[in-house]
């Protein structure tokens, strides 16, 4: 004998599949992006500034150490001089946070070059 969900099962399911959300790309064009294909991650310097940013778990980290410079550049750090590190390693900027099995909320460090 086969089971069938109830009407509002269905529907529920129905509801969280048609969830999106619009993103701009880097092209400037929109693309709908399921909330689980995004991650929210913070990176964190030597002096305790917090620079939060959230993207797709496909896009290169480069977006978001260009975001990061942009965001303190003015503060007093120099673009380009200094490290990003996540677990002990040095991130390169073609990574991405599904290579690195990156979670909403996880913490990247920078290090300035002295």
């Amino acid at each position: 004998m086969v089971v069938s969900p109830s009407r509002k099962e269905e529907e529920k399911v129905v509801a969280r599949a048609r969830v999106v959300i619009k993103w701009l790309d880097g092209n400037g064009r929109v693309v709908l992006v399921k909330p689980e294909m995004l991650v929210t991650l913070k990176v964190q310097d030597t002096e305790r500034r917090i620079v939060k940013r959230t993207m797709r778990r496909t896009d290169k980290l480069q977006g978001l150490m260009d975001y990061y410079y942009d965001m303190v550049c003015s503060a007093g750090a120099t673009r380009g001089a200094g490290r990003f590190v996540f677990d002990g390693k040095r991130l390169k900027g073609e990574s991405t946070p599904e290579d690195l099995g990156m979670v909403n909320g996880d913490k990247i460090d920078f290090f300035e070059d002295l």
